[in-house]
């Protein structure tokens, strides 16, 4: 099932943003998602980064998990 849905995602992205998509393991979507962005913007992206990073320290009572979930929509 995650193999046809791969192969689904990979044929409505552009070529290499399949190969990014499978390579990072998430689509362009998804991290847009998670950063809580609607356009490509830097500045955007650094500062939701930056605030999501914090508040999900794990030394604050955060996730691991959902840091490393913003940390790879950045690198998305």
């Amino acid at each position: 099932a995650s193999q046809a849905a791969a192969n689904a995602r990979g044929r409505t992205e552009r070529p290499q943003s399949a190969a990014a998509s499978r390579i990072i393991g998430i689509s362009l979507q998804e991290a847009q998602q998670i950063l809580n962005v609607s356009s490509l913007n830097p500045e955007e992206i650094q500062k939701n980064y930056d605030h999501l990073f914090k508040v999900n320290d794990k030394s604050v009572g955060g996730s691991f998990y959902l840091q490393s979930k913003v940390s790879t929509g950045r690198s998305r």
